[in-house]
């Protein structure tokens, strides 16, 4: 039996939980606050009507002895047992920190394959379903590059853009994990069926859904804000104004997570999601090699040249918008001169950490243009980047 089903008490806890997480109007959030009234999921159980009800609501009290909701999730813990889950809770001591610090962290995790994989150094990737060839391609190239310099490449194993990023970091013999929609023990979409049983094998495959959960679309967005709080990063390949991937941008920013963006066509639906991030004043990704500098500038991974732990690692310069042309490297502060808008632009900084449209503001420049320079000072050194989409002088 899996570890964390071991122990009477624990797993009478955990049953409680999915118990709860199971009741009409119940979500995380809502589970979260009843835990923290009665002091345990086992207590709320136990807990009379009208207390109960007073948190979670009436209809969520009578539901409690419903003996259906409790065959569905003792049927649902007897799978994860044949298929030797690991079961984590709230309480358990690898649970992943970077999850507590959601507003509404899932209850109940359930995972196949690399648990030590939960720990930092990600990076998510995400974007559309329906993506390009080039952007399938870009990010499989980035998924490959990322997990040889030894970060854990994070995807929603969706088609397109998630499943290109996971197949990119196993066949550089590196690390991936898929956070699922669905139930750990689902292969969804079935068209990525060999690649879930390959990630199983040799990654990590993470639900807060019991075994057997179908794919429904309310369980996506639910899912995107376990992408955002692994990864230390968000890169979005390609998205379109509506995409969920713009989902799991905000709760990144909501953590103070660095979002990427791969640039892309203008006159390409697919990108005006991910292109209007740019705007806002998501940081661009250059190259495979300058998203790997800055993101795991000192690391090796499975696969690398160096094959030193902690050498620096060397990616081939090749723009991501290849092979439409060359993008010069960008200047470094000894060959930049700074002229008299960019010296507004430093100016607007040295009051304050400042967003791109009040940098705009302040300064007068059309808010493209702001951008535009902000990022040329950002690669020059002479700015930097701060949580939350901003700006800071780097005086």
């Amino acid at each position: 039996m899996v570890d964390s089903l071991r122990k009477e008490p624990e797993r009478h806890e955990l049953r409680a939980l999915l118990l709860l997480d199971r009741l009409t109007g119940v979500g995380p959030a809502t589970l979260r606050a009843i835990v923290e009234r009665f002091g345990s999921a086992v207590v709320a159980l136990r807990a009379s009507r009208t207390a109960f009800a007073s948190v979670a609501g009436k209809q969520a009290a009578d539901e409690r002895s419903d003996r259906a909701l409790r065959d569905e999730v003792d049927l649902a813990l007897r799978r994860a047992d044949r298929l030797r889950m690991r079961v984590l809770t709230w309480t358990s001591p690898q649970y992943p920190d970077r999850l507590r610090h959601l507003v509404d962290p899932p209850p109940v995790l359930f995972l196949r394959g690399r648990t030590e994989l939960l720990a930092p150094r990600a990076v998510t990737l995400v974007g559309a379903r329906r993506a390009t060839v080039r952007a399938r391609d870009v990010a499989e190239r980035l998924g490959a590059a990322l997990a040889r310099a030894g970060l854990t490449v994070t995807s929603g194993l969706a088609l397109g853009i998630d499943a290109a990023a996971h197949r990119g970091a196993l066949s550089a013999g590196g690390d991936t994990v898929a956070v699922l929609g669905t139930g750990a023990d689902r292969a969804y979409p079935r068209a990525n069926a060999r690649l879930f049983g390959r990630i199983v094998r040799e990654g990590l495959v993470v639900s807060e859904f019991l075994p057997g959960t179908l794919a429904l679309p309310h369980h996506f967005p639910r899912r995107n804000r376990i992408l955002a709080a692994l990864g230390t990063a968000t890169v979005v390949v390609e998205a379109g104004a509506r995409s969920g991937s713009l989902i799991t941008v905000d709760h990144a920013l909501d953590l103070g997570r660095e979002v990427w963006v791969v640039p892309g066509p203008i006159e390409r639906p697919t990108c005006a999601g991910s292109n209007a991030l740019l705007l806002e004043g998501a940081r661009p990704v250059l190259s495979v090699a300058h998203l790997v500098s800055e993101l795991a500038p000192r690391s090796a991974g499975p696969g690398s040249a160096s094959g030193g732990a902690g050498a620096a690692v060397v990616a081939p310069q090749v723009p991501i918008a290849a092979p439409s042309g060359p993008v010069p490297a960008p200047p470094d502060a000894s060959e930049r001169s700074v002229d008299g808008r960019d010296a507004a632009v430093l100016a607007a900084l040295a009051e304050g950490a400042l967003s791109g449209d009040e940098v705009a503001e302040r300064t007068g420049l059309p808010v493209h243009e702001a951008l535009t320079r902000l990022t040329a000072l950002e690669l020059s050194g002479a700015v930097r980047r701060l949580p939350g989409m901003r700006y800071g002088s780097a005086a």
